[in-house]
């Protein structure tokens, strides 16, 4: 479940960015953005990691990375202060996924998302 994968072959923005101009068909567009953001992400740069994911998804990305996109989509609209959304999103990621170790990061994140909706409620 780990945002990393093993097979990555591109790790620096310009690797990353290059791949996307060069990507040919919407299928390596949509990877290219999901690594992207996964890249991002990763680098504490959630705002930006946002319009990536939201572009893989847009660009219907591969059916089994879907749950791990809306995931770590959903955690970076936490991290930025869009908890209603997120919870929106995290919600979509648990019901597709199958992954356990997914499903345990999901459900702990919807225990922050909820806590910080409910605070906003009593404001």
């Amino acid at each position: 479940m780990s945002k990393e994968r093993p097979h990555r072959r591109r790790r620096s923005l310009a690797g990353l960015t290059a791949a996307l101009r060069q990507a040919s068909s919407r299928s390596e567009q949509a990877q290219a953005h999901y690594e992207l953001g996964l890249f991002h992400d990763n680098n504490g740069r959630e705002a930006q990691a946002i319009p990536h994911y939201r572009e893989a998804l847009a660009l219907e990305i591969d059916p089994a990375v879907v749950p791990e996109a809306l995931a770590w989509l959903a955690s970076s609209l936490y991290k930025t202060g869009h908890a209603v959304e997120a919870h929106k999103l995290a919600l979509k990621a648990l019901c597709l996924a199958s992954d356990p170790n997914l499903q345990i990061f999901l459900n702990r994140l919807l225990r922050r998302i909820r806590r910080a909706i409910a605070e906003l409620d009593s404001r």
